[in-house]
């Protein structure tokens, strides 16, 4: 696939692109930082394997990252914020390609969707809950909608919130910021092969046939609560509105939250939305109903 010339990041407009990019440098930053002391830190990688949940919070929940993401270093602000509230916390890396080992979130979705669905029946089985919820960045937020759909898991889901979730695919460019932004990834691998060589890459796009298929049902199912928080300065997920979910018939239940309407000076970009204080605070509410 031939990248497309583009001025900034993703928009035609230089001017645009000079605005943000110091907040996109300071998101791009925080993502590093993360990582960095994720990689430092043994007790980052820890789970509450073997831990029931209490009465108050019977619903564990699984952290799903996104694309080029991984399961210590996206939730380092998440985990002990929920496990302050009393949650389980349950995280999984997904979607490892051999070609390209330790990066995650590159393999075709739905194998990445019954990684996913593997995962949850662990974490079920260990705690004994009847149901899990799922908080899930970028494709980490669309991942779960395939697993509800077409893979039996909305009989095991109670509630999915999707931080800066890709639910209806992104575009080319949106992918080639990602490749450019996320750290320690341009200095690896071009991305030029990334498209070549992973299938999620094709199937994030917002006209691929997996996409397609994705939304054809509709973007709700039945007996599932889903929370959207999305970000106006998302330079990712283009136009950032296209995150929201419609209900898909009356009586399914779907919140879209715009950090920008409940801060309105928040400038969190897309790889920083997972540590924003106002996301971390809209997750534990939207997991507290």
């Amino acid at each position: 696939m031939t990248l497309p010339p583009i001025p900034g990041v993703n928009s035609d407009s230089a001017a645009t692109e000079l605005v943000r990019t110091p907040e996109r440098l300071s998101g791009n930053a925080q993502a590093g930082t993360h990582r960095i002391g994720a990689a430092l830190d043994p007790s980052a990688a820890e789970d509450d394997w073997g831990r029931p949940p209490g009465e108050e919070r019977p619903y564990p929940v699984v952290l799903v990252h996104g694309t080029l993401g991984d399961r210590e270093s996206v939730w380092t602000k998440a985990v002990p914020a929920l496990r302050a509230a009393g949650h389980r916390i349950f995280r999984l890396n997904y979607g490892e390609l051999p070609a390209l080992p330790r990066l995650y979130g590159l393999a075709d979705i739905g194998e990445s969707a019954r990684e996913l669905a593997d995962f949850v029946d662990r974490v079920l089985a260990d705690t004994g809950a009847t149901k899990v919820d799922l908080v899930g960045h970028s494709q980490g937020g669309m991942l779960p909608h395939y697993y509800l759909k077409y893979l039996g898991g909305a009989s095991k889901v109670r509630h999915v919130v999707g931080i800066a979730p890709s639910n209806h695919g992104v575009t080319v460019e949106g992918l080639t910021a990602l490749v450019r932004q996320a750290p320690g990834v341009r200095g690896v691998v071009e991305e030029q092969m990334l498209f070549r060589v992973s299938p999620a890459f094709t199937q994030l796009l917002h006209d691929s046939d997996f996409v397609r298929e994705l939304v054809a049902p509709g973007d709700t199912v039945d007996g599932v609560r889903y929370t959207v928080i999305w970000s106006t300065r998302d330079e990712l997920v283009q136009p950032p509105r296209s995150q929201e979910l419609a209900a898909t018939r009356p009586g399914h239940l779907a919140t879209n939250l715009r950090l920008q309407s409940l801060d309105p000076g928040n400038r969190a970009t897309h790889l920083a939305m997972p540590y924003d204080p106002v996301v971390l605070r809209e997750t534990l509410k939207a997991l507290a109903g």
